[in-house]
């Protein structure tokens, strides 16, 4: 290597001491399971980074020893072995924000952990875990793996606790994704106590399509965006009939800070929609925890500096992100009463999904200078027995939570308008709600206007 540049030479010599390391801390899947003490906790990243082959390995495990553990995570979409019925006696499963597992509560081992979703380290490092499990990328050139996907709730504030041991599992089709060098994101060779290879196919998630009514609301919402507002938009439908009417209103130099990067970004960015040149905070860049989509997505976000991933106690951090100007959050609701209480999360006593970063959102973008929360909900639905209910209730249904206090909601949109709640009285709310409702409703919702 004499002829090699110093610098170059030390580059090689730092990736051979870490490649040499992760030769080291390679292991069976089998080997990582009984890592994890019997009646102890273990926190696995969720979603599309679900630790399939330790999932299957522990769940083999605790049936063959009679065993029995807590597993700690969110946001379920693989049929996972140790979710599954046979299971139900060996494991008790926690989970902040529900998505598969609300298909399995009838179990009696899935439990519901009530938080806002930047508070999920804080959450998981309470559960107290001796083992963690991250799926991850490869490592690249200096030994980083990224946390990918869908890691970013399982915060430095858990990996870093005294006496946790930390198992990578290492899959080449998970995409390297970019952060800022502070540690947010990202996971070194050195820092984990075993790898367990295994290069399954993340379960993609296609782009919703809208419906009329998603068409209706998207575009109220777009003329509440002006030029060089800083957006934050979720998943879904309304999502990407959102997308599409800011492209098509032709809104220039939008910002992206959001708690998840979906696929209408990828036009808003090509389109040169989105360009964050007007941001205070990471100007020029998108900035999210998680990326749902499908592999367009993927390949878009893989080694793309544009994106910076950051964990979700950072992103979602009513302080953090009210460092920008004129942030617009869009969220959606499930219910409003007539006071302006809104229901994103149950149906009615049943938990369908979780508090997630609503509220964070909520306060947050009000913070910023010249910012604007929006909550939207279509005004009615039809029940499984094909009779149309409206969304806009005198009280909310029996049983459904409180996700966003009616003292911190903004604007309200339906298909029919926008309502400004700000600043209101309780008369003057429900009015303007019942504005907005659907026609069929209003006249029965004026008989519980308010004195």
């Amino acid at each position: 290597m004499a002829d090699l540049h110093p610098t170059r030479r030390g580059r090689l010599a730092g990736q051979m001491e870490w490649e040499r390391q992760y030769q080291a801390l390679l292991m069976t899947a089998e080997e990582a399971a009984e890592l994890v003490p019997l009646d102890g906790v273990v926190a696995c990243t969720g979603g599309t980074n679900w630790p399939q082959k330790f999932d299957r390995a522990l769940a083999a495990r605790l049936l063959r020893e009679n065993g029995h553990v807590e597993v700690a995570s969110q946001f379920s979409l693989h049929p996972a072995a140790l979710l599954a019925p046979e299971c139900r006696e060996h494991v008790r499963y926690c989970s902040n924000f529900f998505s598969g597992e609300r298909k399995l509560t009838a179990q009696g081992n899935i439990a519901f952990a009530p938080t806002n979703l930047s508070q999920s380290g804080n959450w998981l490092a309470a559960r107290e875990p001796q083992v963690v499990v991250i799926a991850c990328s490869a490592p690249n050139e200096q030994g980083w793996m990224s946390r990918s996907l869908w890691g970013a709730h399982v915060t430095r504030q858990v990996l870093e606790a005294p006496g946790v041991r930390l198992i990578a599992e290492v899959n080449r089709n998970l995409p390297f994704l970019h952060s800022d060098g502070d540690g947010h994101m990202m996971l070194h060779v050195s820092e984990v106590d075993g790898i367990v290879e295994d290069d399954f196919l993340p379960l993609e998630l296609p782009a919703a399509p809208s419906n009329a009514d998603d068409e209706k609301i998207a575009g109220f919402i777009a003329d509440l965006v002006p030029d060089g507002a800083c957006v934050q938009f979720g998943l879904g439908g309304l999502a990407n009939a959102v997308g599409t009417h800011l492209a098509n209103a032709g809104k220039k130099d939008l910002g992206f800070h959001s708690e998840v990067m979906s696929s209408c970004v990828i036009d808003l960015v090509e389109k040169g929609i989105i360009t964050g040149a007007r941001k205070q905070s990471y100007p020029g860049r998108c900035v999210a925890s998680f990326v749902v989509g499908d592999r367009k997505l993927w390949e878009f976000a893989a080694d793309n500096p544009v994106l910076c991933m950051k964990e979700i106690s950072w992103t979602n951090d009513p302080r953090i992100l009210a460092q920008n100007d004129h942030v617009v959050s869009i969220n959606n609701a499930m219910e409003i009463d007539l006071t302006g209480q809104v229901n994103a999360e149950t149906m009615g006593a049943r938990q369908y999904s979780g508090t997630g970063g609503q509220l964070e959102w909520v306060i947050g973008s009000q913070w910023s200078r010249g910012g604007k929360s929006i909550l939207a909900l279509k005004s009615a639905y039809r029940d499984k027995n094909g009779q149309m209910r409206s969304k806009i209730l005198p009280t909310l249904a029996p049983g459904s939570v409180v996700t966003t206090p009616r003292t911190f909601v903004q604007y309200v949109v339906t298909e029919y308008g926008v309502a400004d709640l700000k600043n209101k009285t309780t008369l003057e709310r429900a009015r303007a709600l019942i504005a907005i409702a659907h026609p069929d409703f209003r006249e029965e919702l004026r008989r519980h206007l308010p004195l």
